[in-house]
């Protein structure tokens, strides 16, 4: 066997995981995304365990690896590159089934980085004794400081610290909805367990079986924890009204417009929150046709859904901050969508807006002559999401959309930062477009007014709306 092939072949059991989820995250997100994140994600690895090698003992604890036991292994600076590739994949497979199961934000952060805890709490223990089985004697801590099977309390300080930082930038990297698919559910737990499996049955067989039973308490607990950010309701609820927006700061503006409480409900790709004592959701679905089907596919027949936000004027007559009620919406495939005229009405009479045609797009509308395209066709605003909850059998659905960007005030710039499916502006997107146009602030600031200004009239709006049907008929 040629010498170069020899650290791959020894340590087939972190590189091989390590290659496949490189390549589900490419396959999902593209190269560059992949790179910045398994890059990035071995960084932090590298300077945890070169900082506790090498360094001041920061965040691990001091401990040495022993050459000897690494003759054949990929070294940087000393730390073997086999290990610091090993916390990537952990912590991308951790997220992963952390979002499956509906974790979101810090939760899934916090979540994420007990659960690497709990499995290093009999991984170390096993590979602190890699010298009877085929791991080898790697690595060695000081005599006498081990409390857990030889293993020092600080290491387990390092790795909730590392774990955290770990999580945070997989959830800066792949966004906090991050859909990972069947296929990535089923890689990641079946390389979690695999890694369960052999440090259980290591751990009998070298005498350290309470770490086993540890470590599956441990991830029992954060199952448990993950299972009570669950819907505290069924997602597939009866409620008479939901109010559908596809952006997070336009579902906060609809909770606004309703005091009380809001129980929080995650669902994939989504946040649900139902009113603690009126009969009324907020569904924070995500930009774009594609994930407001997504949504509609899960609400119950009968329901009564009203489709809000901001939206883009197409022609004169309309200011910042107009409210407008659709009547009719035309698809992406030039095809008119008639509305739930009942519920259309009473929004008239009530006076949350004004009467109006929409058209629900596949792509942001921003240019001057894709606008007057639509005008031309009788279209008054344009936003991404109303045509496809009308066009979900068995529901009555409205559409009130509020005014934010008109022909004399484009969004400009920040059509960059927008995604489809996401909830919120991209990070990344906005800072690789600071770091290319740094004179764009200025534009950028002055729409981030304008937007706030037009979620003030979507509070306004979403309160009329909840008054005219939440009301006896």
């Amino acid at each position: 066997m040629p010498d170069w092939i020899l650290p791959l072949a020894g340590r087939w059991y972190s590189f091989l995981p390590w290659l496949v989820v490189s390549a589900t995250v490419w396959r999902l997100y593209g190269w560059r995304r992949a790179a910045l994140l398994l890059v990035g994600g071995w960084a932090i690895a590298f300077a945890a365990e070169w900082g506790s090698t090498a360094g001041p003992g920061i965040p691990f604890g001091v401990y040495r690896y022993r050459s000897g036991g690494l003759s054949h292994d990929w070294r940087v600076l000393g730390v073997p590159l086999f290990d610091s590739l090993s916390f990537t994949w952990l912590a991308f497979c951790a997220f992963t089934l952390l979002g499956h199961l509906g974790v979101r934000g810090y939760r899934r952060v916090l979540l994420g980085a007990v659960a690497m805890v709990a499995l290093d709490v009999v991984v170390d223990p096993v590979a602190l004794r890699g010298a009877h089985w085929f791991l080898g004697s790697i690595y060695s801590y000081p005599p006498g400081r081990g409390v857990w099977f030889g293993v020092t309390l600080l290491n387990y300080v390092g790795w909730l610290a590392v774990g955290l930082a770990l999580q945070l930038w997989l959830l800066l990297s792949l966004g906090n909805a991050h859909k990972a698919g069947k296929a990535a559910v089923v890689i990641s737990g079946g390389l979690l367990l695999a890694v369960v499996a052999q440090s259980t049955v290591l751990a009998v067989l070298l005498g350290v079986a309470p770490a086993a039973l540890a470590c599956l308490a441990l991830l029992a607990l954060v199952a448990v924890a993950a299972w009570q950010t669950r819907p505290v309701w069924s997602a597939l609820s009866a409620t008479p009204l939901i109010i559908a927006c596809a952006l997070s700061a336009e579902g906060r503006a609809a909770r606004a417009a309703v005091p009380g409480r809001w129980l929080r409900a995650p669902a994939r790709g989504q946040s649900r929150w139902r009113h603690s004592s009126q009969p009324i959701e907020v569904w924070e679905t995500g930009i774009g046709p594609d994930a407001a089907r997504f949504a509609a596919d899960s609400a119950i027949t009968g329901t009564s859904v009203v489709v809000a936000g901001v939206a883009g004027a197409c022609g004169p007559g309309w200011e910042l901050g107009d409210t407008g009620v659709c009547e009719s919406v035309l698809t992406g495939k030039l095809s008119w969508v008639g509305l739930d005229q009942s519920l259309v009405s009473r929004l008239i009479a009530a006076r949350v807006g004004r009467r109006c045609r929409m058209a629900t797009v596949a792509a942001v509308a921003d240019e001057g002559s894709e606008r007057r395209r639509l005008l031309e066709l009788g279209i008054q605003l344009v936003e991404m999401e109303t045509a496809a909850w009308a066009e979900t059998p068995g529901l009555s659905v409205a559409g009130v959309r509020v005014v934010l960007d008109t022909p004399e005030h484009p969004l400009g710039a920040a059509v960059q930062l927008l995604s489809l499916g996401a909830r919120r502006p991209s990070w990344t997107k906005t800072l690789r477009l600071l770091v290319r146009r740094p004179g764009i602030v200025g534009e950028l600031l002055k729409t981030g007014a304008r937007q706030r200004e037009a979620l003030r009239s979507l509070k306004v709006a979403v309160a009329g709306v909840a008054d005219c049907l939440l009301s006896q008929p």
